[in-house]
């Protein structure tokens, strides 16, 4: 197999000209882009894709792929001279040479049809709350996510509880409206939520400060140990639920993992702003990390802290944070990570195949595998490059977005 050489933006372009060519807009109208769908037929569910190149499973770019799908499942790949140099006639077969299939990015910080709605600090101990209760599956949030390329994301319960709650896992397009959980829901019951540091203090009800949140944390742990109290902590404590910790301050990271880890337990944290010194006891624990959103504004040490994470051995992932922040922060953040020194690579599958895994749903989406779900992006380059273009974007194999062909129209029931 041929390996394409890796690629970043250029360490002289300005960052802010880099982000404004991620987020320009094209304009179109609902019937030129009906109209233009329907002389395409049936390339909006290709059978097969025929492209320059593609993400592997291990991150890299290869040359020339050939991916079948199969009632929207990827049904086999194939690398070789022959991918992309084929012509035919057959509609059902979609030729791309310019273009490099990543899997659908995923976004583990989003909360996209739930924001403002996430807010209960009523309990400090909430185990019971669900993100799937609060998100609006047909908000326009979603449509900005599929043209960015983001097919998959996490939406958690607002962190402002010791225990939040249960986190949701779901497809940003796809299906119909009306039975958007059944065609659109990978996990409806996701890593439990919990949060640490000042985030959770609250005036009117405890706890209001770091030593009562950890008491407080510890006697909800020790009840579930002993068979009461929730299901839910009684399941993350057993290593049957997985845990996500949003940490304010580096001495909560430590907190968390002295208190929640365990040999049983997946556990993933969620901080950004100090973490050069947590390598060590992070890939003791197993831990991941998520870290994210990078922008223009993040300091040096903080964007070199993924690299320095990555070669300590702990998973890293991205996070967009849509929709406080655009569409393209997810490639933003990963491309500012590889600019200060994360192997391309490893960027990559922190927003594809450690972001699924972490999500729970890596047997689903992240990786361009036979078996896995069709949720295909086709970039104009590699997806570090910011200024490759989002082309066309494939959920269960079915084109739900197309910025040539469709004037930038979203296409398919749920849209």
């Amino acid at each position: 197999m041929k390996i394409m050489h890796e690629t970043t933006f250029e360490r002289s372009a300005s960052i802010r000209t880099v982000l404004l060519m991620a987020a320009g807009v094209i304009g179109f109208t609902v019937p030129q882009a009906i109209a233009r769908a329907a002389a395409r037929g049936s390339a909006m569910t290709p059978k097969t894709i025929v492209a320059g190149g593609y993400v592997a499973p291990d991150g890299r770019i290869v040359s020339d792929v050939v991916i079948a799908i199969e009632d929207g499942k990827i049904k086999s790949v194939s690398t070789g001279s022959t991918g992309s140099n084929g012509k035919t006639a057959d509609r059902s077969v979609l030729q791309r040479p310019d273009a490099i299939v990543s899997p659908g990015l995923i976004d583990l910080r989003a909360v996209l049809g739930a924001y403002g709605r996430d807010d209960e600090t009523a309990f400090s101990i909430d185990p019971g709350a669900s993100a799937v209760d609060i998100v609006d599956a047909r908000h326009r949030d979603f449509r900005a996510a599929v043209r960015a390329g983001i097919t998959t994301v996490l939406i958690a319960p607002n962190a402002g509880n010791l225990v939040s709650g249960a986190a949701v896992v779901l497809k940003t397009g796809g299906g119909a409206h009306a039975d958007w959980r059944r065609d659109r829901l990978l996990r409806e019951e996701g890593p439990l939520v919990f949060a640490l540091g000042p985030r959770v203090w609250q005036p009117d009800r405890a706890p209001t400060s770091r030593a009562g949140s950890l008491s407080m944390l510890r006697a909800a742990l020790r009840e579930s140990a002993a068979g009461g109290g929730h299901d839910r902590l009684q399941r993350f404590m057993s290593g049957r639920l997985d845990g996500l910790v949003v940490c304010d301050d580096p001495m909560d990271v430590d907190s968390a993992l002295a208190v929640l880890a365990g040999s049983d337990r997946r556990l993933t944290i969620v901080h950004t702003s100090d973490t050069h010194e947590l390598g060590e006891a992070l890939a003791r624990y197993h831990a991941a990390i998520v870290m994210g959103p990078f922008d223009a504004s993040t300091p040096p040490r903080v964007l070199a802290a993924p690299a320095a994470l990555s070669a300590a051995g702990v998973e890293v992932a991205f996070a967009g944070a849509m929709p406080m922040h655009a569409g393209e922060s997810l490639r933003i953040t990963a491309a500012l990570a590889v600019r200060y020194g994360m192997d391309p690579a490893k960027a990559r599958l922190a927003i594809t195949s450690v972001a699924a895994r972490r999500a729970g749903v890596d047997g689903r989406v992240g990786t361009i595998e036979q078996g896995r779900d069709a949720d295909l992006v086709l970039f104009s380059g590699d997806p570090l490059r910011l200024d490759s273009r989002v082309l066309e974007v494939y959920i269960n194999g079915a084109r739900v977005y197309s910025f040539e062909a469709d004037n930038g129209a979203f296409l398919g029931d749920s849209q």
